[in-house]
């Protein structure tokens, strides 16, 4: 039995590739995480709203209240536009890099490869592994990110609100 090192999944080579790509990665981590606050703070104004309009039945500070919230709303589609657009970014940039390298690699084999193997074959697999690579690679970090962000804040923000049940809910989870 063969004794050695685990390399999970070619997943250590990959993150070495996001080097050519630290900008873009860290634009697209930064506004996710953003995003992610924003989107917590939602539910907050709707609390405020029906506390302070609905509870109290005023409509005293309503226009102020609805600007900010408007705001607010078009500073979470704004931040998750520009994760999404870093991500794009990073995802076809990676494709093409990985597309290269492996072309590169199928000039440098012999012709006595080609003919003992399916070139379209090939080809087509090249083609979608690469795209899948890339694709599940930058998404899932995203995705990591922001609901990482998004669960660790709601936990912030329950805190504030009420110590016990916030406490009740974290032993729970």
């Amino acid at each position: 039995m063969k004794s050695g090192k685990v390399r999970f999944f070619g997943i250590g080579r990959i993150l070495g590739r996001l080097q050519s790509y630290k900008l873009p990665l860290l634009i697209m981590l930064l506004t996710s995480a953003a995003g992610s606050v924003v989107d917590i703070g939602v539910p907050v104004f709707q609390r405020y709203a029906l506390n302070r309009f609905v509870g109290l039945g005023t409509l005293h500070g309503l226009p102020v209240y609805l600007l900010v919230y408007v705001g607010v709303i078009l500073l979470s589609a704004v931040l998750n536009y520009i994760s999404c657009i870093y991500g794009m970014k990073i995802e076809v940039g990676m494709d093409m890099d990985l597309r290269n390298e492996a072309f590169s690699h199928l000039q440098t084999l012999s012709f006595s490869y080609y003919n003992t193997h399916n070139v379209g074959y090939i080809h087509a697999r090249l083609m979608s592994d690469t795209d899948k690579i890339a694709t599940a690679f930058t998404w899932r970090i995203m995705d990591l990110v922001w609901y990482g962000s998004y669960i660790l804040f709601v936990f912030v923000v329950m805190f504030l609100i009420d110590v016990k049940l916030a406490l009740a809910l974290f032993i729970l989870v």
